[in-house]
């Protein structure tokens, strides 16, 4: 597993107060009320505690905007509005405020800019103490949570796989046993293309990884890892620790492994951050405040995508407090809150749908996150695009179609957690990152696409576009098509058939030849935009005769004659409705 060292920027983000109902009389939600009575004197309980409006006046927006890292601003620029790049959820929360609550003798467990809150654990005395802190707007509990654990493994018999698609293309690769789960999202052709995931980053956040070592993982490339847990940057398994990096390995493989003839993953040439956000030691208990503080960190970092196999649910039974079916309406639980506020930074976040399986209307099986407005939900299905009968189901609890997608869930190949072998697992949990694999290898073809944009295409290509339901969404992703739906990158309407367009050398340093095949005369324009989707040349603009043009584009200088610097860039070619795109690469 290869390593990166990058500095580390300071995180924390913010939010107006929306939290759940509190209790008419106090600041406590009823939630938290609950918890309380049911907890000894003297016993602690995990409290969200929430400040209320915070100051972003222009020094303090300017910081947060100056703080963003390069990867970070790019992917605001394409998906936000001109100016807007940061808000009040980029300002810290207030260390006076911070202060006033340690002070109180609580231990402080997370700061989240994004919900303008600090978890801490406390005694019931002390929750009611903070409650009358000034600034202190809410209170209420943490909840708990479980990864959706793999199930049993399916009989081998009943794997029986669709009829390939592109089949008549030749593999560019050796899929081995992983043939059936990339296949079935068309991850091959895309690979086939050149697409791996290059230039993308991926925050993964589970329950940690172990085995870095496996044979899958040598040319792995990982920016930064973090245990929220432990609070160290160790995100394997350690002695007297809390924890397991059994599940995160198994996801870690799935989108990201790399062993011809044995494995591939679909992004096995992104970039990985890695967060251990699961706390393992108590029936696979998780805290959500941990889940939410390592969005923050990524986003901070520059991820493109979060993909996420854990959920929120309720069903324990040692007292703590989980999310019933209701509070799955995307506006209830405090990780979907912050899941959404990941997506208006520009984040793509992906999540498992759960492994909880069917249950009749109204009620639904999700966990939090997976309720998100801005939360590509995934269920899991056989290599043959069935759905797999523990795979949850929607609607969210205000009538939103979830899940959204389905993949390849039953019978999944990976890699084994304790050993340089493999294995099969099943689970939403493994389905999930299939698709964060495959939205990767689009945002790689389509570099100036929103998260949105993305979204819509792996939608609204999948097999059940026409008729999205509570059991498989919009059904089954196709990695091509959903590439294909995106005309350049730069527009949102669904492309039509495409131009040829090829650049050699690529990467290059300072120019390239560009060459297009014109299948009919007509006129024809080709620019260069950069990763924050500003146009810096105009090659072409002007009417073509059919057949092979070639243009020499020199990148020493742009549009306002200054050198370009290194970096991706996109080429666009329109010509009459037709628009295609090629990403190019300037090393100096």
């Amino acid at each position: 597993m290869r390593f990166r060292t990058i500095a580390l920027i300071a995180l924390s983000l913010v939010m107006a107060a929306t939290v759940a109902p509190v209790h008419a009389a106090t600041k406590e939600s009823s939630a938290l009320q609950g918890a309380l009575t049911a907890t000894d004197r003297g016993a602690t309980v995990a409290v969200w505690v929430v400040f209320g409006e915070k100051h972003a006046g222009t020094g303090e927006l300017r910081a947060a905007e100056a703080a963003l890292t390069d990867h970070a601003r790019a992917r605001r620029a394409r998906n936000r509005v001109a100016g807007s790049l940061v808000d009040a959820y980029d300002v810290p929360v207030s260390e006076a405020l911070i202060d006033r609550v340690r002070a109180s003798g609580v231990h402080v467990r997370q700061v989240s800019r994004w919900l303008n809150a600090v978890s801490v654990d406390a005694t019931p005395a002390q929750v009611r103490a903070l409650a009358a802190l000034p600034g202190v707007a809410a209170l209420d509990v943490v909840r708990a949570g479980r990864s959706p654990e793999p199930v049993e493994p399916v009989e081998a018999a009943q794997r029986t796989p669709a009829p390939p698609r592109n089949a008549t293309q030749a593999m560019l690769l050796d899929y081995g046993s992983s043939l059936f789960q990339n296949q079935l999202i068309d991850v091959p052709a895309m690979h086939a293309l050149g697409y791996d995931g290059s230039g993308v980053i991926i925050a993964v956040l589970d329950t940690g990884f172990n085995n870095p070592t496996h044979p899958a993982f040598a040319n792995l490339d990982v920016m930064i890892t973090h245990d929220f847990v432990n609070g160290d940057s160790v995100v394997a398994d350690e002695p007297g620790q809390m924890g397991s990096g059994f599940h995160g390995t198994l996801v870690l493989g799935v989108i990201a492994g790399y062993a011809p003839g044995e494995l591939i993953g679909p992004a096995y040439g992104a970039t990985y951050i890695l967060a251990k956000t699961e706390n393992t030691s108590w029936e696979r208990h998780i805290e959500e405040d941990a889940w939410v503080a390592a969005a923050e960190w990524a986003d901070g970092l520059g991820a493109d995508i979060i993909q996420s196999s854990l959920v929120y649910q309720g069903g324990f039974t040692n007292g703590e407090t989980g999310y019933v079916w209701q509070d799955m309406d995307g506006a209830t639980a405090f990780i979907t809150i912050g899941a959404d506020i990941a997506g208006s930074r520009g984040i793509l976040v992906i999540n498992a749908a759960g492994n909880s399986g069917f249950v009749s209307e109204p009620a639904n099986t999700l966990g939090a996150p997976a309720d998100g407005d801005m939360v590509l939900t995934v269920g899991a299905t056989d290599a043959g695009g069935t759905r797999g009968s523990f795979s949850s189901v929607g609607n969210a609890a205000d009538g939103r179609t979830k899940p959204d997608v389905m993949a390849m869930g039953v019978n999944v190949y990976t890699v084994s957690a304790t050993d340089p072998w493999y294995n099969t697992n099943s689970g939403t949990s493994l389905a999930a990152p299939l698709v964060s694999g495959a939205a990767a290898l689009v945002l790689q073809a389509r570099p100036l696409a929103s998260n949105v944009m993305i979204m819509n295409a792996l939608r609204n290509t999948a097999t059940n576009a026409g008729a999205p339901n509570r059991l498989i969404g919009w059904g089954v992703i196709d990695a091509l098509a959903a590439r294909n739906y995106i005309a350049s990158g730069v527009g949102d309407e669904p492309a039509l058939p495409a131009t040829s367009l090829v650049a050699y050398p690529n990467p290059f340093n300072p120019a390239t030849t560009i060459e297009y095949t014109l299948a009919t005369a007509g006129r024809v324009t080709l620019s260069a935009y950069d990763a924050a989707g500003r146009r810096v040349a105009t090659l072409v603009d002007e009417a073509q005769t059919a057949g092979v043009h070639r243009v020499r584009w020199n990148a020493a200088a742009g549009t306002d004659g200054r050198s370009l610097p290194s970096g991706v860039y996109l080429l666009k070619l329109t010509t009459g409705d037709s628009t295609t795109s090629r990403k190019v690469v300037l090393l100096k």
